[in-house]
């Protein structure tokens, strides 16, 4: 209320906060000065772009550097990395073309492990006999796993099959192919015979050819398969069959294309690449005209013994894995033992049991025309203790000690599989002063070891039998001789390997002299490389040696 006497002329007033009257002027002077000190400090808080930037780039850097420091700690114990890694597709385009040549080069550079990078995937590669064995062997019971792998993606049936499972599922199908490979005889004359009958089938296939030029890696696969049918299906096809010569030739493509695979194993998007650079449709189609051929076999051979003609049929791998299958079934137990998991370990046994064996094969007749004098020392040998009269068998072997040492002597410097198959660790290993970690692939280095000049001399490089030979010209038994891998995963087909090896060798050099086309133009021992190392394609003169003059 305004006292009495004092004259408003016109103007409002009002009390700012100590209580003092302000004219609405004043007051409105006041509010303006203040207004603009607000979007003053308003414009001062507000950071330019530039200010934005750099600080969001010093950020940025702190943190790199920082996730480095802790990356660097982490990994500090890893194996060392021969290259740094490129971002995105880390060390595939270091490898180069030669494979073998590359880990060779990094072994002597980083010692027994050594960590390369697929992608952003860390793998740790392992070499020399005495740190794959305590990988592989002594520490086996956690590095024995597969990591996920395209080729058996590539035949759409999950994770089954007896190569490329793990854990209880990969323990049960292992031990039931075992426990049936033995029944039917594998290390016994029982299965013996039924290779001796694929061997005349084979040696009579090369005798019409009548010292033509030939191709011997189709008979061969041909020949070797035959031996896996008559167990799986208990019987073998002919060489003829269109059904079964598309079999094996899918197989042999897949073999081909597989190089491609590791990569897709790691960079997935690789396989929609156009124009199948990697080669994953080839490696699909291929692996599904396998599996669907088979199932179809399959059928029939069930589909026989049901309507009554089982005496033919029973003794076969089909017929052994159903009764191991009830058997769990009736027992009320859990088992890996269905359908899936029998289709898949059938086409893991073709697929497996046919290169490497038939490549073998393939090789050592190749290192022998390089090397004329061991034909002749091979020929002298047979002639003395088997004569022609009859055909090699097993009891023979041991009075045959050059020609295993030639078979030896093959497998080492062929190396058909030199880095095995991909293991995964299921917990954290130490090796020496590295931490690999859990989860981390692992891939076996076996040309490591089969090469390696301080085991073998140094001619590693070259075909010398007489290196598995003592000076008494006795066998001699080399712990580091590994071609079927070492540890839980060892080849299981071992004992069937060496069989047919003896038996379809001795057979052959009993009866052919093998010359070349050229002598002065001899095939390449530069090997195609995928899964498997097989020699590049060639052909040879396979001479009578019982009805062919022309042999000297």
């Amino acid at each position: 209320m305004v006292p009495k006497g004092q004259k408003l002329s016109g103007q409002l007033k009002f009390k700012d906060k100590s209580g003092h009257t302000l004219r609405a002027l004043d007051f409105a002077n006041i509010v303006q000065t203040e207004s603009q000190g607000i979007r003053t400090e308003r414009n001062m808080i507000q950071p330019d772009l530039t200010t934005v930037c750099t600080t969001t780039a010093i950020l940025l850097a702190c943190c790199y550097f920082f996730l480095q420091h802790r990356r660097n700690e982490n990994h500090r114990k890893l194996p060392p990395c021969p290259v740094r890694p490129w971002p995105v597709v880390g060390n595939i385009f270091s490898i180069g073309e030669d494979i073998r040549a590359q880990f060779k080069a990094w072994h002597k550079q980083c010692g027994g492990v050594f960590s390369i990078y697929f992608g952003s995937t860390l793998v740790v590669v392992v070499s020399g006999f005495r740190t794959i064995k305590e990988v592989f062997v002594h520490k086996g019971s956690v590095t024995s796993n597969r990591p996920e792998m395209f080729m058996n993606e590539a035949i759409g049936m999950g994770e089954t099959g007896i190569v490329f499972t793990s854990g209880v599922i990969w323990k049960e199908l292992r031990s039931a192919t075992l426990q049936i490979l033995k029944e039917f005889g594998m290390g016994t004359n029982l299965l013996a015979e039924k290779i001796q009958e694929e061997v005349t089938c084979y040696l009579e296939k090369l005798i019409k050819m009548r010292g033509e030029p030939v191709n011997l890696q189709h008979f061969t696969r041909v020949s070797v398969s035959n031996v896996i049918s008559s167990i799986i299906v208990g019987k073998r096809f002919s060489h003829e069959d269109p059904r079964y010569k598309e079999t094996v030739a899918s197989l042999m493509r897949v073999a081909e294309s597989s190089r491609g695979a590791t990569a897709i194993n790691f960079l997935p998007f690789l396989k929609y690449i156009p124009g199948d650079l990697f080669q994953a449709k080839k490696i699909q189609v291929n692996m599904t005209n396998v599996k669907d051929l088979l199932v179809e076999i399959v059928s029939e051979i069930e589909g026989t013994a049901v309507t009554g003609n089982q005496r033919s049929n029973s003794a076969n791998f089909i017929s052994s894995y159903r009764r191991k299958q009830q058997e769990k079934l009736q027992a009320g137990k859990r088992t890996s033992l269905d359908d899936d998991n029998m289709i898949k370990t059938i086409v893991d046994l073709y697929a497996a049991g046919t290169e490497t064996v038939s490549s073998t094969i393939v090789w050592c007749v190749l290192f022998i025309l390089q090397s004329t004098d061991v034909q002749k020392s091979i020929h002298a040998e047979l002639d003395r203790e088997v004569g022609q009269e009859r055909q090699p068998t097993m009891e023979d072997q041991a009075r045959l000690p050059y020609l295993g040492a030639v078979i030896k002597e093959t497998q080492r410097l062929a190396s058909t599989v030199p880095f095995s198959l991909m293991h995964k660790t299921s917990e954290e290993i130490t090796v020496g002063e590295f931490v690999i970690p859990r989860g981390t692939s692992l891939i076996p280095n076996l040309d490591s070891v089969l090469h390696d000049p301080e085991i073998w001399g140094s001619d590693a490089h070259k075909f010398n039998p007489k290196r598995f030979l003592d000076t008494d010209g006795s066998f001699i038994h080399r712990e580091e001789f590994i071609p079927f891998s070492i540890g839980p995963r060892l080849c299981l087909g071992e004992a069937l390997g060496k069989m047919e090896l003896f038996l379809f060798l001795s057979s052959m050099f009993q009866r052919f002299q093998f010359v070349p086309i050229d002598p002065l133009n001899l095939p390449t021992l530069k090997p195609n490389i995928g899964i498997t190392s097989v020699p590049a394609p060639y052909e040879v003169c396979c001479l009578d040696r019982l009805n062919d003059k022309k042999v000297s």
